[in-house]
């Protein structure tokens, strides 16, 4: 049902992606808080928030603030670019594949989940949007279901850009084309520790979600938009 929602926090790619989900899912962003009928903070501003929002969407190196429900966000990615997300060594990652830095070893870094952001903000407003009788209080993980290395990323990304790069300068060879396997065709092996999804899954059903938490944004699709954006 549509509700007048106010937000709180800097407005960045996260922000703007957000508020233009809420609103094209029939709610109203309203300046005023005293005029909303639901208060949504961002980031650190979940912290300062008085009183306390009523949801709060955060990174997951934060501390969990007060309000009645907590979206901790893992491994987020926004092609725009944003700080303090979790998503800056992705852009570290398109630089050097675009300066041709093939012999860079991949980063000693833990397998991540990545979630699009258009995966997220569609969770987000559902949670806000949703029924608030038929919602659980608490915290709730939001991440990506599959894990994905960093050496996996580097590859897809340096796939995707020769490509690009033998398409713009005509250098395309049926090998380019055809032999080249992507690192998407091949799942994780090794141990990560995935969020806890169970409470997001519920909370997507509760919502009305029949398939609960289910992104449909692939990692290809986003590693080309960080692409595209990195020329911005």
């Amino acid at each position: 049902m549509p509700k007048a929602i106010h937000l709180l926090g800097e407005v960045d790619a996260v922000y703007r992606a957000l508020a233009d989900r809420l609103e094209r899912a029939g709610a109203t962003l309203v300046p005023k808080r005293e005029d909303a009928e639901l208060t949504v903070s961002l980031g650190n501003s979940s912290h300062t928030a008085s009183p306390p929002a009523d949801i709060a969407v955060i990174p997951n190196d934060l501390e969990n603030p007060i309000a009645d429900i907590v979206v901790r966000v893992h491994d987020l990615l926004v092609p725009e670019g944003v700080i303090g997300w979790g998503s800056d060594v992705l852009n570290d990652w398109v630089e050097w594949v675009k300066e041709g830095t093939e012999g860079i070893a991949p980063p000693d870094i833990d397998a991540r989940h990545w979630v699009h952001i258009r995966d997220a903000t569609d969770a987000i407003a559902l949670l806000a949007l949703a029924d608030a009788s038929a919602m659980s209080q608490g915290v709730i993980d939001l991440a990506g279901r599959r894990a994905w290395s960093a050496d996996a990323v580097l590859g897809e990304m340096r796939l995707l850009w020769g490509r690009y790069t033998n398409a713009l300068n005509l250098t395309h060879t049926i090998e380019s084309l055809t032999n080249v396997p992507s690192p998407a065709a091949t799942q994780f092996s090794g141990s990560a520790v995935r969020p806890d999804l169970g409470p997001l899954h519920e909370a997507m059903l509760a919502a009305g979600r029949e398939e609960g938490w289910r992104p449909l944004t692939a990692m290809r699709v986003g590693l080309m938009e960080l692409f595209a954006h990195s020329g911005e």
